[in-house]
């Protein structure tokens, strides 16, 4: 009988470990449950409660022209004289392209292709005004910077800093 005990103590430590393993389960489920939730409900915040990436601040209109044409000027070495009439076609051209995103997130596939194709034929006769300003030179550096966010934006990495890319 002196095996009794001993079997009886190991039948009861079996018991409190599954007791302990399913407890444990139970708490990393609740726990992994609560922490994958988001704050508020479960409701995401808007884009200008959530912050921009990088946490920059959100930009005005006449900032974002201003960087813009400022990234011009830096990068293709524009004269002054260049520089007012980017300025002025920049400020054209973001009057044309103010977007309702909401609506680009409530339209039908067809809807977005219709708006993602007229954005981008916006955007060719900004480039083509802003390229008959330059020498040679420097179209073939606007060239290059076109491509550099056509390939950031193909590999999702966003827009360039300055809130779309050149120009």
């Amino acid at each position: 009988m002196s095996q009794l005990p001993s079997n009886r103590f190991n039948h009861f430590k079996l018991k409190f470990m599954k007791r302990l393993s399913v407890i444990l389960v139970v708490f990393l489920f609740i726990a992994g449950t609560t922490f994958a939730q988001e704050r508020g409900g479960g409701q995401r915040p808007s884009r200008t409660e959530q912050g921009r990436p990088g946490n920059r601040p959100q930009m005005n209109p006449e900032e974002m022209l201003k960087r813009q044409t400022q990234r011009l000027v830096e990068e293709l070495k524009l004269t002054k004289d260049q520089e007012a009439k980017v300025t002025a076609i920049n400020k054209k051209y973001m009057e044309k392209q103010s977007f309702d995103w909401s609506k680009m997130r409530d339209a039908s596939d067809e809807e977005r292709a219709k708006m993602r194709e007229e954005r981008t034929k916006i955007q060719a006769e900004k480039d083509k005004e802003i390229k008959a300003l330059l020498n040679a030179d420097q179209v073939k550096l606007y060239d290059e910077m076109l491509k550099k966010r056509e390939e950031m934006r193909r590999n999702g990495q966003g827009r360039m800093p300055g809130a779309g890319g050149p120009g």
